[in-house]
């Protein structure tokens, strides 16, 4: 997918911003605390920051925040200034922030294009924090669950970003759980890029298919902890 097309296709959560906020994991303590001398004052910018689930979690931490994202939707949901921008052009000016997150958003960025953008406005000796959550498929019944929802996790654990003018300094992967029922799990397919794009006769059989895998292939009584993995990173701007 060309990156001007895949990008337009992550500008299409906000329809569904308040759902997103529901079943959407949140980011698991260890990978946030990755940044070792801590968030408080950190000048941030949360690039791709959508409903805010990253920028709630670092303002918690004292960090003062600037959220971008070309979504306009569902910026209206972040509780950080925000600013309408893309990974590409974020309209910041130069050197202005200490460190750049992106959450649930690399894979929509034109690399070559945002590392560009996120060195100009990252001050010398800045960080550039990526957080990837993804079903963690290397359990059976997850793998099975995320090829019926299309889930598109296409990070594997061994993957290592490597932006121009950035070094890798730290990395981790955390396994988490995070609960939710069955129409839960049904509302998280609706929140998928697949889902968005689809026809109501896609949408319909991926729903009815994932009713009857729990019905039938993972029987489920009430609630049940979905096993997930982030994979987080930390790179020096060498700049």
């Amino acid at each position: 997918m060309k990156p001007r097309a895949q990008a337009a296709h992550g500008r299409s959560f906000g329809r569904m911003a308040g759902l997103y906020d529901e079943v959407r994991p949140r980011y698991p303590d260890a990978a946030i605390n990755l940044v070792s001398r801590g968030w408080n004052d950190l000048d941030v910018c949360d690039l791709g920051a959508g409903t805010g689930i990253l920028s709630t979690a670092l303002l918690d931490r004292g960090a003062n925040v600037i959220a971008i994202d070309p979504d306009d939707m569902a910026l209206a949901n972040n509780p950080a200034r925000s600013l309408m921008g893309s990974a590409e052009d974020t309209g910041l000016p130069e050197s202005c922030v200490d460190v750049v997150t992106v959450a649930q958003a690399w894979h929509w960025f034109d690399e070559a294009a945002a590392a560009a953008e996120i060195a100009r406005i990252l001050r010398p000796g800045g960080h550039l924090i990526i957080l990837i959550n993804q079903l963690d498929v290397r359990i059976d019944w997850v793998l099975r669950l995320s090829r019926i929802m299309h889930a598109g996790d296409v990070y594997r654990p061994a993957y290592r970003p490597r932006p121009a003018g950035f070094d890798l300094v730290d990395h981790d992967l955390v396994e988490f759980t995070t609960p939710l029922t069955v129409s839960g799990i049904v509302d998280l397919a609706r929140t998928r890029s697949y889902w968005l794009r689809s026809n109501q006769r896609i949408r319909t059989r991926v729903e009815s298919n994932l009713r009857e895998f729990f019905s039938l292939e993972h029987p489920v009584d009430g609630e049940l902890e979905l096993p997930y993995m982030c994979l987080a990173y930390v790179l020096k701007f060498d700049g």
